[in-house]
Parts: structure tokens; sequence; C-alpha cells
């Protein structure tokens, strides 16, 4: 048995400056980081004492003779794409629900593609992972999105990401000292809004916008630097909590289903309470939101969004793993 362990990330600022439909033309970048919440995918050889040579288990369970056979769209395509011919049976679990804005959909692929080629006996380093899952769900499965979701979840960290027409992908480490990564860690709360479902037709809409988007992506793109000095700079952080804030207004504009009522009412309430700024992770319009607000104000806000779930968190260094292999019966550390 092999078992990978993926996390999900935070994305902070430049997201939509990840779509090819943009950054192919002018630039992009992302700054993001991983999160202590992780996707864990099992793959375990099945014996052929089964009527089914290939089964998966998510949130529901299919038992098929080929992968093509498979409804889970990417587990389909990471199945034929990789030419899996071993019959074998997939298990997925993780600390957050999917369809929420923190890179799931990504996580699953890039620790479905890892867990495989360990099962295989093959090594595959987060370069690999990232494009093959950018293949697997932009290309084979047609999901609509940007790149910034794959790398993070195959490098893992607080990183920047560029991206810039058709030259590699760029992964820089933040030159922030640790107190300041810290500090800022302990200034975000993330409050859940309770609601799960695909964002495909809002990343389609930003996709086909792209040019009618440009002022504020190009806007968006350049608070990427601006996000990134003040970290380096290790100044005041109230200035992030304040982006983060302008750049939502930003993001708002990019499609109609971004935000909804119920989003732009707890913003304001947690506003009104002492948070400096925020935003809804990933496309928008439902899933998790993520406020600054510094220590001393964030009593007053967690009693105002007391209806919401909150999830507790720790940035993670850490990209996709494999931390089980079951040849030696050990971790693997």
């Amino acid at each position: 048995m092999i078992i990978s362990r993926t996390p999900f990330r935070i994305s902070f600022f430049g997201g939509g400056t990840d779509f090819p439909e943009f950054f192919r033309n002018h630039g992009g970048a992302v700054l993001s980081t991983t999160i202590n919440k992780y996707c864990y995918i099992s793959v375990h050889h099945l014996t052929p004492f089964f009527k089914h040579r290939f089964r998966a288990s998510y949130s529901r369970t299919e038992s098929v003779l080929t992968p093509n056979e498979f409804e889970h769209p990417l587990i389909r395509e990471t199945l034929l794409f990789l030419n899996q011919q071993d019959g074998i049976e997939i298990s997925h679990v993780a600390d957050l629900p999917g369809q929420t804005g923190l890179g799931s959909s990504s996580a699953f692929t890039v620790g479905l593609l890892n867990a495989l080629h360990a099962f295989r006996g093959e090594r595959a380093t987060p370069e690999i992972l990232a494009r093959q899952a950018i293949l697997v769900e932009r290309e084979r499965v047609g999901d609509a999105g940007g790149w910034q979701d794959q790398y993070a979840a195959a490098y893992g960290g607080f990183r920047r990401i560029n991206f810039a027409g058709d030259r590699p992908v760029e992964i820089q480490s933040i030159g922030a000292n640790a107190e300041c990564l810290h500090e800022l860690e302990r200034s975000l709360l993330l409050f859940f809004m309770g609601t799960e479902c695909s964002a495909e037709c809002i990343l389609r809409e930003q996709a086909s916008r792209a040019v009618a988007n440009k002022s504020a992506l190009l806007n968006m793109l350049q608070m990427v630097d601006d996000a990134e000095q003040i970290l380096t700079d290790g100044g005041d952080l109230a200035a992030f909590g304040r982006l983060m804030h302008e750049s939502w207004m930003l993001k708002r504009s990019l499609s109609s289903g971004v935000s909804n009522p119920s989003i732009d009412q707890a913003y304001e309430t947690a506003r009104s309470a002492g948070a400096i700024g925020g935003k809804i992770l990933g496309a928008g319009g439902r899933g998790f939101l993520c406020l600054y607000v510094e220590p001393p104000r964030q009593a007053a806000v967690r009693e105002k969004l007391k209806e919401l779930n909150e999830v507790v968190f720790r940035f993670s260094p850490e990209g996709s793993r494999i931390i089980f292999q079951g040849d030696s019966e050990s971790m693997v550390m």
C-alpha cells in the first residue's frame, strides 16, 4: 500500500493572473501558502479474486473493470494518462470538504499522481507532479482555471509562483523571516461559509473575460509585488491586511459570481468588528472566508461570526509527499 499526503492552500494575491489566457500575454504571479490541512490518498494492489479490477472510494464508491469506466473524471483521466494496467484500489479522505476554494481538486490530482508513481516504483519530482496535474485537469478533463493550485500542492510552503508566456513556471521562496511569517499566521482567521459547490461557471467566465478584466488583473499582479515587499521589509503587517481588502474589492469585479449577499454580509460584519481585510478563497462564490485580524481584535470578530465554523490552521512547508509505503511497513520521513 502507498499513502500520499497533499496540502490544501490559501492564495493571498494574484489569483486570476495564473490563467494562461492572461499570463501568456501579460505574465502572472501569485502569493500563496500551503496549510496543515490535507487530503490523503491510498493506492493498494487489488487481487484477482474480485469481479472488478479497479475500485475507488471517495464520497461514493465505484467498482469497474477498466479505468475508462470511472465516472470520477480526475481518477479516470489520471489512470488513463499513466496507462495503469494492474488492478488497484484507491481511497481518498480529507481534513476539509472539497470545492471550497482551498485548491482541493488539484491537491487530489497531485496526490493521486504521487501515489500512483510511488506504487509503480517511480519517484516524481514536484515539477513533474504539477505539470502532469495541469495536463490531467486542464487538458484531459477540460476543467477551467489557472495553474497556481497544482504548483502549490506539489511544492508546498509560502511561495511566490511566477508565470510568463511559454517559459517554465518559477517557484520562489519569500524572503521573510520566520517571526514575520509567524505574526502573519497569528493574524489570519478562516471561517467556513457552509457551501460546497463547483466554481466551474465562475472560472469559465473569468477565463472568457481575460481581456475585459485586463486592468483589474494588472493591478492584482502588482499587488503580489507589494505584498512580497511588505513581508520582506518586516514592517507593519497591517498593510498586508489592507492590501487584502483592496485585492478583494478588485476580485469582486472579475466575475458576477465571485461574491453574493451572504459573503458580503459576513465580510462587512467582520470588518465592523475589527478585521482589516480579507477575501473568499479560490474562485469565489462559496467556501472559506479568510480574514486578516490583529490578535487583540480576534475575539470580537469571532463573536460576530459565531454562526460560522472556524478552522484553526498553521502554515505548512511541505508539498505532496509519500507518508507510507507498505513494502517497508514504515513511515517515510
